[in-house]
């Protein structure tokens, strides 16, 4: 390790909504600078972060919905989410004291987790 942050290890639903309230404040401070395009340097981010939070995910990775995954995530890698899915845990839930996802906020179980990763990974 070259003194940098270490990899993370796991992320949950809450994590990854936290996430994209920050990149929406990345996108919103870059656009504030007044350089041209700074704020498309996070349309990636953006768009994977906003994709693992929506409850429609699982049909949009299922193959017969690949046009509609790519109109509403155009920048989304499917390596990438597989990569998230990896790590992906429900634990954190529970340390938030049981709570529910907030409306409209996709949340997994273990076995979700595998289908989906199974299906991204099919996609090679």
């Amino acid at each position: 390790m070259d003194g940098g942050l270490p990899p993370i290890a796991k992320i949950d639903a809450f994590g990854l909504k936290n996430l994209c309230n920050d990149v929406i404040e990345f996108k919103n401070f870059a656009s504030s600078t007044g350089v041209p395009q700074l704020a498309d340097c996070f349309d990636e981010l953006k768009s994977i972060t906003d994709a693992m939070i929506d409850p429609e995910l699982p049909t949009l990775l299922r193959p017969e919905n690949a046009e509609a995954r790519k109109r509403k995530y155009p920048y989304l890698s499917l390596e990438k989410v597989g990569n998230i899915l990896e790590k992906y845990t429900s634990g954190g839930m529970s340390l938030m004291g049981g709570g529910r996802a907030p409306a409209g906020m996709l949340t997994l179980d273990k076995k979700e987790v595998l289908g989906l990763l199974n299906l991204v990974r099919s996609y090679k």
